[in-house]
């Protein structure tokens, strides 16, 4: 009985040396990758095993792809919601001096995703993917020959102040128009 008492503040002890609720950052629920690049054998759909560098020339569309796919073992939102507004992901492009590329004015006014009221929202289900594409050259300034890298990101949850989830990084490179075709 004495080994037990005279145990008994050790482990107190350690148990409070221990913060009692510690903060662990949950996993985020879904990932986020990104690709330039179609099947060689399926030109209709997106290759995201080829994250290698894509080459365009100047004036040329810019688009990518980006799939999300659902890790947290349940279903959740395909598109997160904040207030009244639906967000997809949003885009870090820099330019080869790591500055951030110019974004341009809107083409459109009010440009969102809508549901009718009573439309369930669409949800990932566990292990899901959705894949959507953007057309980059029309919401950011990809006029001039150069490198540039490309990031997707969204936050992890419907909170503008919850963490960041990044894609892997695209490397883009824009030749003049007038550049012989690449190999």
């Amino acid at each position: 009985m004495a080994l037990k008492s005279a145990l008994c503040p050790i482990f107190l002890a350690v148990a409070v040396s221990q913060p009692l609720l510690a903060q662990e950052t949950p996993k985020a629920p879904f990932t986020l990758q990104i690709t330039g690049h179609v099947q060689a054998e399926h030109s209709q759909y997106w290759d995201f095993a080829n994250t290698g560098e894509m080459v365009l020339k100047a004036r040329n569309a810019v688009v990518i792809a980006v799939q999300k796919t659902d890790v947290s073992g349940r279903e959740i939102p395909k598109i997160s919601k904040w207030g009244n507004y639906y967000v997809g992901c949003e885009y870090d492009i820099r330019d080869s001096s790591g500055h951030p590329v110019k974004e341009l004015p809107p083409r459109t006014v009010g440009s969102f995703v809508g549901r009718r009221r009573g439309d369930p929202e669409p949800v990932l289900q566990p292990g899901e993917s959705d894949v959507s594409d953007v057309r980059l050259d029309e919401r950011y300034d990809l006029s001039q020959p150069g490198t540039y890298t490309i990031q997707a990101w969204a936050h992890a949850w419907d909170d503008p102040n919850s963490p960041i989830v990044k894609s892997n990084i695209l490397t883009l490179i824009i030749q003049p128009a007038s550049a012989p075709p690449s190999q």
